[in-house]
């Protein structure tokens, strides 16, 4: 076509003109739609292909994408790992817990400290802020002991603890080096001065108040609330001039650790090994290690020990394996067997079982343990090896079964086991009992006193025997009656004789 001249106007009429307008403005709207129109089906084509690109496996760029995301991704997890401390397959260090469990959330006021924190887990709680004032004044009646020793021997022994004490510790702990090494250090020397204040018998509001005193005391002995002890014995260390270890328990814990423990003071020994903390100090006093079999302590099972363990409880027969709660005491005195408080056992949990006569032997319980330091002994126990003997849970699940009502209860305070016994005997045993593990998942001490009770039971010559023996001679009018009715039915038999004879014999 040629060029049209600029000039060139097309003459129309006004009619025209406006149809003309409406045409324009038609192809205008006409235009915009398209547009869209375009736009939209370029963008479902964009999803289309990327649907059949990820369906097909992706693209090149898609694949490379992908690659240099998880590159990124690993290399993030893989300083993670590498910042974990200890080496693959090594068992970490743990050796303090948290109480987990329903029972834990329903018996805080057992595991929680009413008074002081210690450690990581309750540090900060709103009801312990009032004694974070006395751990400093604590820190500088330790550092006058030892003038010779300033804030920075403690500091610096402190820092260099810390990457160990954090690992025992089963939680992690969210405290920057610095505050995690004062806590070890404010801590360690508020144990350390509590202790030698009472050593001392120095005049001190908080040791001089006997509630006070009591509750800082149960603090220091939950599981939720203890140092590793080499933060402790190095502390120690420092503030005496280096007197150690041994010394620190036998001449200054173990006049607090012993009182309701077997052990005694003037003979207390520290376990052989590592001490892990106080708690365990305690379980070592309340359960000496010679009254455990083969030498187990608190030793560290190795895997084959375990294998072997293992296989042993396979090859007993079912009724062994499977758990038996001995029955109540009045059950089992209904069966022939004979209560009696146990003379110098070695331990509370020194229960022994004479099958030849079917006597129950229990140390007398002359008073009741701490509720608290029994449960929170309940709770380290359960923190061991899986095949350690667990004898505290075994204990409380035994007593718990014979105790489990007033009539027991009074049948034993007369045999002497119990010095004193009420419905709250029976209680306290039973809300211990609701603190352990079921007893599938126990290694009970007791499984052979357990076999020999069931077979003793088993056997309908001494249940007759028990029934005799609690009808006819069970006081001393019962008794008269029956030795009575003894002599009395062997006159008749006598006189029986008597009168038949001469029939037989008239000579």
């Amino acid at each position: 076509m040629g060029q049209m001249d600029p000039t060139y106007q097309p003459l129309v009429a006004a009619g025209e003109e406006s149809a003309s307008d409406e045409d324009c403005s038609t192809v205008v709207v006409n235009a915009d739609e398209a547009a869209e129109a375009e736009e939209m089906s370029a963008c479902m084509q964009r999803r289309l292909d990327e649907r059949r690109g990820a369906s097909d496996g992706g693209g090149e760029e898609e694949e490379e994408c992908d690659d240099v995301e998880a590159d990124e991704m690993a290399a993030c997890m893989q300083r993670r790992v590498d910042a974990l401390p200890g080496k693959a397959h090594e068992s970490e260090p743990f050796t303090i817990f948290r109480v987990a469990g329903p029972m834990r959330d329903r018996n805080r006021h057992l595991y929680e400290p009413q008074m002081v924190s210690v450690g990581p887990f309750h540090r900060g709680a709103a009801r312990l802020r009032a004694m974070e004032e006395h751990k400093w004044r604590y820190l500088r009646d330790l550092l006058a002991r030892n003038r010779d020793a300033p804030l920075a021997f403690y500091a610096r022994a402190a820092r260099v603890l810390e990457p160990l004490a954090r690992r025992r510790y089963a939680e992690p702990v969210a405290l920057p080096a610095r505050d995690f090494a004062e806590m070890l250090l404010l801590d360690g020397c508020f144990i350390v001065e509590f202790f030698l204040k009472g050593e001392d018998r120095a005049a001190d509001a908080l040791v001089d108040t006997a509630w006070a005193m009591q509750n800082v005391y149960n603090d220091l002995f939950l599981l939720e609330n203890q140092l590793p002890f080499f933060v402790v014995e190095r502390f120690y260390d420092i503030a005496t001039g280096g007197l150690g270890r041994d010394y620190l328990v036998t001449n200054l814990l173990s006049k607090y650790l012993t009182m309701d423990t077997p052990q005694d003071a003037a003979t207390a020994r520290p376990p052989d090994g590592e001490i892990l903390h106080l708690l365990h100090l305690y379980y070592h006093w309340f359960l000496p290690p010679e009254d455990r079999p083969n030498g187990s302590g608190d030793r560290s099972i190795s895997h084959k020990d375990e294998d072997e363990a293992f296989n042993e409880w396979l090859a007993k027969p079912i009724h062994e394996r499977m758990p038996w709660l001995m029955p109540s005491a009045t059950g089992l005195q209904d069966a022939g067997v004979t209560f009696r408080a146990k003379k110098s056992p070695r331990s509370l949990v020194d229960v022994t079982f004479r099958r030849r006569d079917g006597v129950l032997e229990i140390p007398a319980v002359e008073i009741y343990t701490n509720r608290a330091m029994f449960a929170n002994l309940l709770a380290y126990e359960q923190s061991r090896g899986r095949w350690e003997l667990q004898r505290v849970v075994s204990y409380v699940l035994l007593m718990a079964s014979v105790a489990d009502g007033r009539r027991d209860v009074e049948l034993l305070q007369r045999a002497g086991v119990f010095v004193k016994g009420d419905d709250e005997t029976a209680a306290f045993y039973a809300h211990l009992g609701e603190l352990c593990p079921t007893p599938d998942f126990v290694n009970n001490c007791y499984d052979d006193l357990f076999r020999d009770v069931r077979d003793y039971c088993g056997r309908s010559w001494n249940r007759h025997r028990a029934v005799l023996v609690h009808d006819y001679f069970s006081n001393p009018w019962t008794s008269m009656s029956a030795a009575a009715a003894v002599v009395l039915l062997i006159l008749t038999v006598v006189q029986t004789v008597y009168t038949v004879l001469p029939y037989y014999h008239p000579q």
